[in-house]
């Protein structure tokens, strides 16, 4: 997802656009389920609701339910299948692109909360996960120097073109490899409030 000033940046025929000053689109793009429903079906080139519905192990009659929902924002179009499977749902583009005005600040309140709501759910999952032996994490406040933070910063980077590779080679897949495996979480900023640091705590199962 590509978030950046109100048409600023974007303009390839081969980009889905979905506008924050768009009450309907902003509507139909806020869950989280949603946003992994557009994924799906932009990676996979189209698909019917049943497959999509096998495919995120969800109902149906729910997945069809936000399809519509999409598809009256605009965002999606659905078109009569000749092999008879029902109704095909794609993307106009096959990149998602989500543009904002940062000076309006109801676009900017969406563009923080789109990122919150999937803050919160990543947590929900960690939260369902702890415990188990494949799930590392790592939370500090501490007290870096100008050059320890900008290492952090490259391995950020790092991580972000791990996670591109791998998005590449998902989307070059079918859409019964549109499932993710790893949850992967990484964050790092600056903080000019004074606030105390906080122990190294690792956390692990008993052995």
């Amino acid at each position: 997802m590509s978030t950046g000033m109100k048409r600023s940046g974007v303009g390839n025929t081969n980009d889905l656009i979905i506008d924050l000053a768009s009450p309907k689109q902003w509507n139909a793009i806020k869950l989280p389920l949603r946003m992994a429903m557009l994924e799906v079906i932009t990676a996979s080139g189209g698909t019917t609701a049943r497959a999509l519905a096998e495919v995120m192990s969800r109902p149906q009659s729910l997945v069809h339910y936000h399809l519509k929902i999409l598809c009256a924002a605009g965002i999606l179009r659905s078109t009569n299948s000749d092999g008879g499977r029902g109704r095909v749902f794609e993307t106009i583009g096959r990149r998602l692109v989500i543009v904002h005005d940062g000076s309006s600040k109801v676009q900017a309140q969406r563009a923080r909360s789109l990122m919150s709501s999937r803050l919160d759910y990543s947590m929900s999952l960690l939260h369902s996960r702890f415990g188990e032996r494949s799930l590392s994490v790592m939370s500090h406040l501490e007290s870096l120097t100008p050059a320890e933070h900008k290492e952090v910063v490259r391995h950020f980077e790092q991580v972000d073109r791990i996670l591109a590779r791998a998005r590449r080679r998902r989307r070059r897949q079918g859409l019964s490899d549109q499932r993710a495996t790893s949850h992967v979480v990484f964050a790092v900023d600056t903080i000019d409030d004074v606030l105390p640091p906080m122990p190294r705590i690792e956390v692990r199962s008993p052995s």
